[in-house]
């Protein structure tokens, strides 16, 4: 009789887990690598992904792993209200020097003067940015928790002046990324030196037996609860490593906040559950969205609805509204120009995404639900060949899914009712 052997431990790893290792200057604080190797090693469990373009044709490949590590911390930061140690995927001006923060647009104010405690942009090609002049480092660790700006000494775009608050520069390089000698110089100059800039260096050491556990693992995940390793289910051998006990299956991480919590964050499911290649607003329609948790299906109730059943969006321009109606006219669901107008206030508050970007949206999913106050939502965005990690009000998602899809179906008319009569001249001519 066969004796079964344990897998073996990949070659150049202590173990049979994710690990990681610091690069260039140490990380300022014992707590750093600890809290970014929770995030990285939740994202390295994620495949690629291949999204199906919609307006040009063929297929884009993206990969999930940093878009995940992203949208972990984005959401801390959410929970924070961005006063948090963390700021991921900060844009910064490499025109300047040192290279300046872009700030949100959305949170200028109505007033002249702009407020010096915005938050950093969100959206991953800020206006008035050059293409070749712009870098979105992984991570940055700031000096202070309370002061939002992310960087060094010196002025905003708007003149506003801010102190250093840039203690490091992290970059992740997951398996198969390489630090070109551009980036690591321009990285350099946003963290004003060799001593704050790190790299962590993340290896996946797990073994066929553990890959194995982790597939069986995601095929039966369900939307998490709260945080608790003791809470989570474990899987006997295969899927573990024989003659050694069971262990909790992947977990994802805890998303840190103000204790209490109105309610636990959670990681929705989806993202452990994604095809080798996905099309549309949602992976997978209204079946996608029923994967979620109960809250963020009473969200996107009529976005499931549309997503699931046969029909189409009509204009109503007597009405100044847009309908949705079902092949057999049984289903309706309403959206007035005046609604949609607010709804896309709303968005670029959240995002600063601007209507050219809208245009370019292909594909949109839920990726994580924030327990706040006002619940917020994490949600993954692809324009062109960029992922991006962005978070609006859950009550305002199924809103943002309607705009997109009304984008792709008629953009020069959805432009003209959102952005006014120069965003119709623009987009007739196009």
């Amino acid at each position: 009789m066969a004796v079964m052997q344990p897998p073996q431990t990949p070659q150049g790893c202590t173990n049979t887990s994710i690990e990681g290792t610091v690069k260039q200057a140490p990380l300022p604080n014992p707590d750093n690598k600890p809290y970014l190797m929770e995030k990285a090693n939740y994202a390295s469990r994620f495949p690629k992904l291949t999204i199906k373009k919609t307006k040009e044709g063929g297929s884009t490949g993206l990969e999930l792993k940093q878009l995940v590590m992203s949208g972990l911390i984005r959401a801390d930061e959410y929970r924070w209200d961005f006063h948090w140690d963390y700021k991921a995927e900060v844009c910064f001006d490499m025109a300047s020097l040192p290279p300046k923060p872009f700030l949100s647009s959305s949170w200028l104010g109505d007033d002249v003067k702009p407020d010096p405690d915005r938050r950093h942009t969100l959206f991953p090609f800020p206006k008035g940015s050059v293409k070749g002049l712009l870098r979105r480092p992984d991570v940055i660790i700031v000096k202070t928790r309370s002061i939002r700006w992310p960087g060094q000494a010196g002025t905003d775009h708007q003149g506003v002046a801010h102190p250093n608050n840039l203690e490091r520069l992290v970059e992740v390089k997951f398996p198969g990324d390489v630090l070109g000698m551009a980036q690591r110089e321009a990285y350099l100059d946003i963290a004003g030196g060799p001593n704050r800039f790190s790299v962590l260096e993340i290896n996946d050491c797990r073994d066929d037996g553990e890959r194995e556990r982790d597939r069986q693992y995601n095929r039966e995940h369900k939307p998490t609860g709260e945080f608790d390793p003791l809470q989570w289910p474990v899987l006997l051998p295969p899927f573990g490593n024989p003659g050694q006990p069971p262990r909790p299956a992947p977990v994802p991480v805890p998303v840190y906040g103000p204790t209490p919590t109105p309610r636990p964050a959670r990681v929705e499911s989806w993202t452990q559950q994604v095809q080798e290649a996905v099309e549309g607003l949602l992976e997978q329609g209204a079946h996608g969205i029923r994967k979620l948790s109960r809250e963020m299906q009473q969200h996107l109730e009529d976005a499931a609805t549309w997503l699931g059943v046969k029909g189409e969006w009509i204009r109503r321009e007597s009405q100044k509204a847009w309908e949705w109606v079902s092949e057999t006219g049984a289903k309706v669901i309403h959206w007035t120009d005046e609604q949609l107008r607010a709804v896309w206030k709303e968005i670029q508050r959240y995002t600063d995404l601007t209507l050219d970007m809208l245009q370019q949206v292909d594909w949109v999913q839920v990726l994580i639900d924030v327990g706040v106050v006002i619940t917020t939502v994490v949600i993954a965005i692809a324009i062109g060949a960029a992922l991006v990690a962005a978070g609006v009000p859950a009550a305002i998602v199924a809103g943002f899914l309607v705009i997109v899809r009304l984008a792709q179906l008629s953009w020069a008319l959805l432009a003209s009712i959102l952005g006014g009569a120069a965003i119709t001249a623009a987009a007739s001519a196009g």
